[in-house]
């Protein structure tokens, strides 16, 4: 279904105007952006507002320019106070630092010395804790920040918004609560040969494990995606995916690149994910054989399921040379 990522746009200086530049540039893009002059009155403070804010944010943007900004209570810009809160939700964030100063709008750079400390301090820390982007100009920073964010989109899928017919049917639910209820057993009868002491070691039971899964291929933006049902092996897809579950990946983005690993096997050039229901089944599948652990978290006012590894997958090859599932559409050993 289609996503819109929202974007946190703040700058250290207030009155940037390539601020509301690259909204501007984003919106037009598809984006919805968010920044500190579209947000109502309100009997909150501010930086709480902020905060509530960056929480419904899939990706944030520094930029700085010329100008320190206006000071909060504990005497730190808005800005920087709400870039180490981003920093702190694990948000991706993309900073983008001006290459001479002068070069913002309005030409002087910060006259108070304390301000211009501080603003100088700001900077050494963006540029010391992750790459930064440097700008010349208001279209190039345009440029940049598209360029970021659809990288940044391609590499760290967000959770986005979706529209309200798009939304989940609840009998979807329904059939993927009747789903997990028949693994039960499955789970249990697992777990009793493992306590035993006779579970097979996982590289010798689940390369012959093979399952049904089901494709969506989207042939266009409109309409019904197509469904295409192929057997995988179970032992194969969890060597494939075991580099990215090392990182916790949500199960939309595992949907997605399972999607795109046999979109090369298929042979087919159109858009191609897993479906919700086979991913279900795989997550309730390696969970049972404990190799997963999944957990709901909440990303705004939504649940996403991530797949982090247990110790027992940590150890799923002593030798450290799984196959990886790539976006070269093979798999590396």
């Amino acid at each position: 279904m289609d996503r819109v990522f929202q974007i946190f746009i703040a700058s250290v200086d207030a009155d940037l105007e390539e601020r509301q530049a690259v909204g501007s540039t984003l919106a037009k893009a598809g984006y919805m952006p968010a920044g500190m002059e579209s947000f109502p009155v309100t009997d909150q403070q501010q930086l709480d507002y902020i905060k509530r804010i960056i929480d419904r944010s899939d990706y944030y943007i520094i930029i700085v320019g010329r100008r320190y900004g206006s000071l909060s209570d504990h005497e730190l810009t808005f800005a920087e106070n709400a870039f180490a809160y981003a920093r702190s939700k694990d948000i991706p964030i993309l900073a983008f630092l001006p290459e001479k100063p002068g070069h913002a709008t309005g030409g002087a750079i910060e006259p108070e010395l304390p301000l211009k400390e501080k603003l100088d301090a700001f900077k050494a820390r963006l540029s010391s804790s992750r790459i930064v982007e440097f700008w010349s100009n208001g279209n190039d920073l345009c440029m940049k920040a598209m360029m970021a964010v659809a990288t940044a989109v391609n590499l760290k899928p967000g959770v986005g918004w979706i529209r309200g017919d798009q939304a989940a049917n609840p009998k979807h639910f329904q059939e993927l609560e009747k789903l997990r209820t028949e693994n039960a057993d499955l789970r249990q009868k697992l777990a009793a040969l493992e306590n035993d002491g006779s579970s097979p070691h996982p590289t010798e039971a689940e390369p012959d494990n093979s399952i049904t899964v089901e494709f969506l291929v989207y042939r266009s933006e409109e309409g019904a995606p197509d469904s295409i049902s192929r057997p995988v092996l179970l032992g194969d897809l969890f060597a494939g995916l075991y580099g990215h579950l090392l990182k916790s990946p949500s199960e939309a983005y595992v949907r997605e690149l399972v999607g795109y690993w046999y979109r090369q096997k298929l042979h087919i050039s159109d858009y191609c994910e897993l479906s919700e229901k086979s991913a279900v089944i795989i997550r309730d599948r390696l969970e049972a054989l404990g190799l997963i652990k999944p957990r709901s978290i909440m990303a705004g006012f939504s649940n996403h399921v991530v797949w982090p590894l247990t110790e027992k997958g940590r150890r799923f090859s002593e030798s450290g040379h799984l196959p990886r599932i790539g976006h070269s559409g093979s798999t590396a050993t």
